[in-house]
């Protein structure tokens, strides 16, 4: 039998994921060579060695100190999600506000069904809105606030628009 094996052996042994065959074998040949019986000790003197260290952690802060020493500063991965949804908000409010696509849309649908109309006209103005709201930030530069401004804008858009809706509904009832 090779050293080889058997030094994996004994680390199988030291891990405790030895089987019994090999365990077997392990002993058979620790019994026939010192060489090997040295090796076998000097390995659990240091897994003794190991198990007994103490284990320190770093303080809560020490990124940030680290970071700071470095003269980095720390950026969250939503930061750069919020970057992209900002944009993607905003590239599609700008092309429904001057496309005239859904305004086409809009058009033949609404001039069919009145209700759809006065629709229209809520969203038209909800639009119209945003636009004079929008259109300062737009022309700044983008800070870390404006896409939370966006989905702040967004989500009242949704919120009104689902009221209007729901008002339609109610009237024809």
């Amino acid at each position: 039998m090779k050293h080889k094996e058997i030094e994996r052996l004994i680390q199988k042994k030291l891990d405790r994921e030895i089987g019994l065959d090999e365990k077997r074998k392990l002993d058979k040949h620790l019994a026939q060579c010192p060489e090997c019986v040295l090796y076998y000790q000097e390995m659990m003197q240091a897994s003794k060695s190991l198990r007994e260290l103490t284990e320190f952690y770093p303080q809560t802060d020490f990124n940030a100190r680290v970071l700071a020493k470095l003269g980095l500063r720390r950026r969250f991965a939503w930061t750069k999600a919020a970057y992209v949804f900002a944009g993607s908000w905003l590239a599609a409010i700008l092309f429904f506000v001057y496309s005239p696509l859904p305004a086409q849309f809009l058009s033949r649908v609404a001039t069919s069904v009145p209700a759809l109309m006065r629709l229209y006209d809520k969203v038209e103005l909800v639009i119209a809105s945003l636009t004079q709201v929008l259109s300062p930030v737009i022309k700044s530069s983008f800070s870390t606030l404006n896409p939370f401004i966006g989905l702040a804008f967004s989500i009242m858009f949704v919120y009104f628009l689902g009221k209007a809706l729901q008002k339609e509904v109610k009237c024809k009832a």
